[in-house]
């Protein structure tokens, strides 16, 4: 079954640009081209980004955070590093107005309704100079529905919005949000100066197409900074369905203190058998005395595993570490493009963690 939903007057939408809006409990970008309508969801397949903040170029999308290219007619994929194509919704103009028609039942399990919900902070854990774990809770206690790995928005004044990868599995009370602060950050700032317990926080989701696909690859899940929170949705769900597959985590940052949950990772290495720990520092401290790899953290996995032809790889972090991998991972270590799935946020104050 699906429905037609009215998204305004053919004259609302100007040729060569993108209009975001939600449509069915999508969001949506729609397009122009000439006479034409066309609308994709509005969030790349590749990484945390809308394309409706993108730029148009010969009939596609280009992706704000890495510069892949959607197809606008048809939502295909036209260059890397996207490889997955985004939806594109059927469109019609009715006595003026248009109309998009969005299936009742998502296409994809990670394609359900952004929800807009009410939260509640819980709890604040300082567990950084630099990074603060918050926990929320849902409105009347009932859970978000998502999937391990993705994330939401936080709601902010004047129509801005933070993005957070959410640290737990699906169905927890709490969301576990891990925030780097980043100074002058809209958000950041706010978690580190004055956010208080008890306080109430807007938020939009389950959005993204970060989450453990089906098979028996080994996988490898690579982190930098923060980008461990969906890492850690993706291992929790792992232990909590009885997972036995192959998994090797390589958690990367700068200084030790940037490993800011070492200690749980280390437990779940020496406690599962399926799991492996490779922590890795590209600056340590001098006399720190640390005992773990050194270097560029998509460097380590490349010496560990220089055949990733028949490995599936979930990356998270940093856009400029997330694309070494990419590029690297394939062209040196035969990992299929399709199977590398990312996660990388764009670095603009502390818009992404």
């Amino acid at each position: 079954m699906s429905n037609w939903h009215d998204i305004g007057t053919a004259d609302d939408f100007n040729d060569g640009e993108a209009l975001a809006l939600v449509a069915g409990g999508q969001p949506v970008a729609v397009f122009r081209l000439g006479e034409d309508l066309f609308a994709l969801r509005d969030l790349c397949t590749h990484g945390n980004a809308r394309l409706s903040d993108g730029y148009i170029e010969d009939g596609c999308i280009e992706c704000p955070l890495h510069q892949g290219l959607f197809d606008i007619k048809s939502g295909a994929a036209r260059c890397l590093p996207v490889t997955e194509a985004v939806r594109s919704f059927p469109v019609r103009v009715v006595a003026g107005r248009v109309e998009i028609e969005v299936s009742d039942t998502p296409t994809l399990p990670h394609e359900a309704a952004i929800q807009h919900r009410d939260m509640t902070v819980e709890a604040i854990e300082m567990v950084a100079s630099d990074v603060a774990i918050i926990r929320l809770r849902g409105a009347g206690g009932a859970p978000l529905d998502y999937i391990a790995g993705q994330y939401i928005d936080v709601l902010l004044a004047d129509g801005q919005r933070r993005s957070y990868s959410m640290a737990t599995p699906a169905g927890a009370a709490l969301l576990e949000l891990h925030v780097r602060h980043l100074p002058g950050g809209l958000f950041s700032d706010r978690v580190f100066a004055s956010l208080q317990l008890g306080e109430q926080l807007q938020i939009e989701g389950p959005c993204g197409s970060f989450f453990l696909r089906d098979g028996s690859q080994p996988v490898i899940l690579l982190a930098s900074g923060t980008g461990f929170a969906p890492i850690k949705a993706l291992l929790k769900e792992a232990i909590r369905s009885g997972s036995t597959r192959s998994m090797c985590l390589y958690w990367g940052g700068r200084k030790q203190a940037d490993l800011y949950m070492d200690e749980l990772c280390r437990n779940w290495a020496e406690t599962l058998p399926w799991f492996r720990y490779v922590p890795v520092l590209s600056e340590p401290e001098t006399g720190s005395n640390w005992p773990g790899r050194s270097g560029f953290v998509h460097l380590a996995v490349m010496q560990d595993y220089p055949d990733l032809s028949r490995h599936q790889v979930y990356a998270c972090g940093a856009p400029v570490v997330v694309e070494a991998a990419r590029r690297d991972f394939s062209a040196f270590c035969g990992l299929p493009p399709a199977d590398f799935f990312a996660d990388a946020f764009l670095s603009k104050a502390d818009s992404r963690p």
